[in-house]
């Protein structure tokens, strides 16, 4: 009986050290502008929001048989091949990496704030060109993800999309079309 918990316990805690570290392809941009193809290495659970909220402060990559940690201080940029995509994240005022939903003359980020171990956040930043501010918007409607009290703050230097959002013509339910919102956002205004 005691080899079989001995067996069984050895057997447990293997599945659980190799599950708990997990490699990924990617390739990141250091502030020096050099691009190197690497593998991320994320020791968080197999959930894709584990995986986001685990690199949005700093990264473990694997260079030739060694092991950095970059912080977003030290990169401009990286991106990352989960299973079925391919995530680009951005450094954001050395602050945090944010994964990139769109970039062009506007940005918009995506982050995830932990708020407690089981509750968390999502955010969707915008920066806009010439502007040193970001403006952030929780996702938090019910409806909606995100509300117009939350959204129209950060569009308001722009009329014709201020009023597709306060006239209820866009709501924005998910972040497809909060995509194609911001690229119409940034026709009209930029």
């Amino acid at each position: 009986m005691n080899l079989l918990k001995i067996t069984l316990t050895f057997f447990l805690f293997s599945i659980y050290t190799t599950s708990s570290a997990q490699e990924y392809f990617s390739q990141i941009v250091t502030v020096k502008n050099d691009t190197l193809d690497v593998k991320i290495k994320i020791d968080a659970s197999s959930s894709n929001v584990n995986r986001l909220l685990y690199v949005q402060d700093k990264i473990s990559v694997i260079h030739n048989g060694v092991t950095s940690t970059y912080f977003p201080k030290d990169l401009k940029s990286f991106k990352i091949k989960l299973e079925k995509e391919t995530v680009n994240f951005e450094s954001v005022d050395d602050l945090s990496f944010a994964q990139v939903l769109y970039s062009n003359k506007v940005k918009l980020y995506k982050v995830l704030n932990k708020i407690s171990h089981s509750h968390i956040v999502r955010l969707y930043v915008i920066k806009k060109p010439n502007n040193s501010n970001y403006f952030k918007m929780p996702a938090m409607g019910l409806s909606r993800l995100i509300t117009k009290d939350a959204m129209l703050p950060a569009i308001e230097d722009c009329k014709p999309s201020y009023d597709k959002i306060k006239n209820d013509e866009i709501k924005i339910k998910d972040e497809k079309i909060l995509v194609e919102f911001v690229k119409d956002y940034e026709s009209n205004c930029f």
